[in-house]
């Protein structure tokens, strides 16, 4: 006999009206929720006292649950549930939990519905008339879908992000439109730039793991909910907190943090505070746990085999963490799981074994549950749409993510709470927690995004510099066998790139090769993959026309692809270049268990990520740029265990310095120094010499020759004067010879027209760049300008009407006027000065702190005087540029003007020897350092392209190798750089001071010189 009564109450549970039939049999009784408004043909009262509500529930033997549920009392439910408090931070403030409760009251049973969809959307331009942007707004509108989660999309090319303005145009588009504010999603596991193309890259969370560090995982959380608040997409789907132990598993890999569950739970509760400190909510997934699967749940539905033991202790251990860290959100896996649920073909998100007595009840998380997609072959291939999202709702899901078919999911869930089949408490019970994820990021007040402030908080440079520091700590060094790691950029080198991709990826390894390239002398490239370039067409060079070869090897992680190795024609390209008889350094970007396929890989690099920021990591690491120091957070069979890794120092690529031995060795120079102050040569100086990486400074004597005056520091700066020529203009004409701005054999008119308007001009029509660089122009050595002008323009026009006083290219005379004129051409080609083009492309790269132009008044104690000018002046010059030409043209000239201490002008002359770079700062390529510092085809080949070469009486002399090159200043200054020995002499004084008129420093150079070369063995004759 059945009993079957009617009790309409009013429950106070989310201020819901509620019908609630009872039907009871003996023994059984069982609670249908109805919604007032809904179920035709039943009386609806307004209000009951809670007595009555008691005494029903006394009745039929029920009892209230606190999830807010009515159910059975059975052996199992009475059970006492173990919770977990929920963090402070998840509380609303009472404005908060008004806002819902009364969101909630309000809305039909359609809006309610909806609420509980999250659909697709791209961040790209959508016309208003598009079918696109109108199926959006039906969405919102017409079905009032409460999430929406952004995506990419498919090109010829490969895949699309979404870009950031489009983005946040469109969320304040579709929020503008919807009757409660939206949540909007995204896949944000390594940052905004998984989805949003500005965004800032972070390598995968397996790369973040190899760091050791999880504040790492802390920065990358945190900086991503910056950037997702700031674009309007702060619900965050991440981190993955699944467990890797599965070396074949195809969906998670290096997506995870490894295998170690106590750790990879410490970097999931890590980013999960970095989220919600800064206003995101964090989503960990996949629960129960997908990492000890062989399966893609996008293709079919993965078992999870272990017990529930293990389980304990594995797989719900970083989810524990990630909910005592404070996760707002879980994303449910399509996964069977014999041990928490025995039905093998229900998946874990269809399951209220795991669903809710689990999650909810055993582990004490009260926060949204949103799915995986519920378009992936874990759940379609077994259930139709509609089934799928109802069975999903009353697992315990509170928010279905993309159903395939979602009028049909619609409809279901429609008919499924008509029916009774879900309570309407459960639909109350999700909308609740929707709204409360939405009142939790401030939507109730805010909900539009702020364009305006979008591009200050966006894709900040400290944002990016973060995401390289964790990629650097992240590279890890599995073999290192031939002992070649890191490579030295200061030296020669032909290196080959082959790039090997697993993937359909039209340009593999682009960020590597423009890493890479400005290191190297040359770089030959070869690439494949699965489209676009396959193997069986890539043709590796002849083993003789490179030096090293790197082989980088891509294999993403990627849905329905259903594995993470490499092509057999692919790895057979790899294993011929490991034959090929040279070194071979492997860096593997993605899944670290190919390493077990390349046995013969004498030097394996691991990067756990293939994406552009770890591509720049290790071509830095391979570098030395940054060291090696990361640890693989799995178990690599037969290769690597859990935690393996070398340490390899890093190579700053600065100079170094000299230890006390080296030092005592120089005395002899130094004495010929303190007998040339003795003698008044200059009251003082600094003497810096570099041999093969090391170097010495040496300061002496006083700013001048007051015995009261400061003593020289080895910081002291000094008027470089004509030093300037070489240091600044010569290598900013280089520059821009190798970008092509200018050409050495063009005429100078072509830079200059007003040029050709001068006097000889069938002479000056043919003097060229290279006749200005080489001192053959023609021009004389010095015109007193500074006389008449004011300016650099009256500068220019008085040279441009100067008389040539020989046919250019017959001799050499050197001349300050041909590189004031390069020094309007530099600036006529850049549209930058001077001093602008030196900060930005030689001081400042090569960290010269104490070098300028026109130092300011705060340096002027640190600077040795010059001469004390009674004829122009009238005053002792001092922080002022000493050449009269270059103070009239405003202290700026390609001439004169630098000023400059020894330790700075030792890192250019390094950055020469080196090859054009220092401090891995390329500022020439070797080939266009080695044109400008060869001897030119001169009179007596006495210069360079803006340099000196030793001669017979050189100031260098006369150990210096014929390949040297220096220069000299005017105000007792000099360089002297021999590559051969892989030396440089740099001698600063202020020989002016006085008076010009002192010149013993003539004598004081080549003795000085000679000193040095045989005080460190370097005596025979270099010429």
């Amino acid at each position: 006999m059945v009993a079957i009564g009617l009790v309409f109450i009013s429950v106070y549970l989310c201020s819901s009206v509620v019908t609630i039939v009872f039907v009871s049999r003996p023994g059984e009784c069982y609670i249908y929720p109805r919604h007032a408004g809904v179920n035709s043909g039943i009386y609806a009262m307004r209000r009951l006292t809670r007595w009555l509500l008691l005494l029903a529930l006394l009745a039929c033997g029920l009892y209230l649950e606190p999830a807010g549920f009515l159910m059975a009392t059975t052996a199992r439910t009475q059970k006492t549930p173990r919770t977990i408090a929920a963090p402070a931070g998840t509380k609303l403030s009472p404005e908060g939990a008004r806002w819902v409760a009364q969101t909630l009251k309000k809305m039909t049973l359609d809006e309610k519905i909806g609420q509980l969809f999250a659909v697709w959307c791209y961040g790209g331009f959508l016309s208003t008339e598009s079918l696109a942007y109108k199926d959006l707004l039906r969405d919102v509108e017409e079905k009032h879908i409460g999430s929406f989660a952004l995506q990419t999309q498919g090109s010829p090319l490969g895949i699309e992000r979404s870009q950031v303005y489009p983005t946040a145009v469109l969320v304040n588009t579709l929020q503008s439109h919807a009757k409660v504010p939206l949540l909007i999603a995204a896949d944000f596991e390594r940052g905004t730039s998984m989805r949003i193309d500005e965004g800032a890259s972070f390598p995968h969370a397996m790369a973040v793991a190899a760091t050791g560090h999880p504040e790492d995982a802390y920065t990358m959380g945190k900086i991503t909910a910056l950037e997702a608040k700031a674009a309007g997409v702060p619900w965050i789907f991440a981190p993955d907190a699944d467990v890797n132990s599965n070396p074949g598993n195809p969906i998670i890999n290096t997506r995870s943090f490894g295998e170690d569950s106590a750790r990879v739970s410490e970097f999931v509760a890590a980013f999960v505070r970095g989220v919600e400190e800064n206003g995101g909510l964090a989503t960990a997934k996949h629960f129960p746990g997908h990492g000890d699967t062989s399966t893609d749940s996008h293709l079919d539905l993965p078992a999870v085999t272990s017990d529930r033991a293990h389980l304990d202790r594995v797989e719900l251990a970083p989810f524990r963490a990630a909910i005592a860290a404070g996760a707002s959100t879980i994303m449910t896996g399509h996964l069977a799981v014999p041990a928490l649920d025995p039905d093998p073909d229900v998946p874990a998100t269809m399951s209220p074994k795991i669903m809710t007595d689990l999650l909810r009840h055993e582990m004490g998380f009260d926060g949204l549950v949103v799915t995986d997609a519920l378009d992936m072959g874990g759940v379609t291939v077994r259930y139709p749409p509609g089934e799928v999202a109802v069975r999903s709702i009353l697992a315990g899901a509170d928010v279905l993510l993309v159903p395939p078919v979602l009028d049909a999911a619609l409809e279901a869930v429609r008919d499924a709470v008509a029916s009774g089949r879900i309570p309407m408490a459960r639909v109350d019970e999700a909308v609740t927690r929707v709204l409360r994820a939405k009142a939790k990021l401030g939507l109730n007040k805010s909900k539009l995004v702020d364009l305006d402030a979008l591009a200050s908080k966006f894709d900040r440079p400290e944002f990016a510099r973060a995401a390289l520091d964790i990629a650097d700590r992240g590279v890890t060094l599995l073999r290192d066998d031939q002992h070649i790691l890191p490579l030295d950029a200061t030296k020669p080198m032909r290196a080959l790139l082959v790039a090997v991709s697993g993937d359909n990826d039209a340009y593999p390894a682009e960020d590597l090769e423009n890493e890479i390239r400005w290191r190297v002398d040359s770089l030959a490239s070869v690439r494949m993959d699965t489209r676009f370039v396959r193997a069986d067409t890539a043709k590796l060079p002849p083993a003789d026309s490179y030096d090293v070869a790197i082989a980088a090897i891509f294999v993403r992680v990627a849905d329905r692809k259903g594995n993470v190795g490499l092509p057999d024609d692919e790895a057979a390209v790899v294993d011929r270049l490991l034959a090929a008889g040279k070194p071979v350094i492997v860096a593997c970007f993605g899944s670290p268990y190919l390493a077990e396929r390349f046995p013969a890989a004498k030097s394996w690099v691991a990067a756990f990520s293939t994406v552009d920021v770890a591509q720049r990591a290790v071509g830095r690491a391979l570098f030395g740029q940054v060291p090696i120091g990361g640890r693989v957070p799995v178990n690599v069979p037969g290769v690597a265990p859990l935690g393996a890794g070398l340490d390899l120092p890093g190579n700053p690529m600065k100079l170094r310095a000299g230890d006390s031995t080296a030092n005592g060795k120089l005395k002899p120079a130094y004495d010929v120094l303190d007998r040339a102050v003795a003698d008044h040569a200059f009251p003082g100086g600094v003497l810096a010499v570099g041999l093969r990486g090391q170097m010495q400074v040496h300061a002496f004597g006083r700013q001048t020759y007051d015995s009261t005056s400061p003593a020289v520091s080895p910081d002291t700066i000094y008027d470089a004067a004509s030093l300037t020529k070489a240091v600044v203009t010569t290598t900013l004409v280089a520059m821009q010879v190798e970008a092509g701005r200018i050409a050495l054999d063009l005429p100078v008119a072509r830079y200059v027209p007003e040029w050709n308007a001068g006097p000889n001009p069938e002479w000056r029509k043919h003097v060229t760049v290279r006749h200005l660089l080489t001192h053959s122009s023609g021009l004389p050595a010095h015109k007193d300008y500074f006389l008449t002008i004011h300016s650099e323009r009256e500068a220019i026009a008085d040279i441009c009407n100067e008389s040539l006083e020989y046919e250019p290219g017959t001799k050499t005379v050197y001349s300050d006027l041909g590189f004031i004129l390069l020094g309007e051409i530099l600036e006529r080609v850049t549209g930058r000065t001077v001093d602008q083009l030196a900060r930005e492309r030689i001081f400042g790269p090569l960290g010269m702190a104490n070098t300028q132009f026109n130092p300011p008044k705060a340096l002027v104690s640190r600077i040795a005087p010059t001469e004390d000018d009674a004829a122009f002046r009238k005053h002792l010059l001092r922080g002022e540029v000493h050449d009269e030409n270059a103070f009239a043209m405003g202290g700026v000239a390609g001439h004169a003007g630098m000023f400059a201490s020894a330790p700075d002008l030792a890192a250019f002359c390094q950055m020469l020897l080196n090859g054009g770079s220092y401090a891995h700062q390329r500022l020439l390529t070797r080939a266009t350092l080695t044109q400008f510092i060869a001897p030119q085809a001169l009179p007596a080949n006495t210069r360079t392209l803006g340099w000196m070469v030793p001669t017979a009486d050189s100031t260098s002399g006369r150990y210096f190798s014929a390949r040297s090159f220096g220069h000299l200043g005017f105000t007792g200054t000099s360089i002297w750089i021999d590559p051969d020995r892989q030396l440089f002499v740099i001698l600063l004084t202020n020989r002016v001071y006085p008076t010009r008129a002192n010149d013993k420093i003539a004598i004081v150079r080549p003795a000085l010189h000679d000193a040095v070369m045989e005080a460190l063995g370097l005596a025979a004759p270099g010429r």
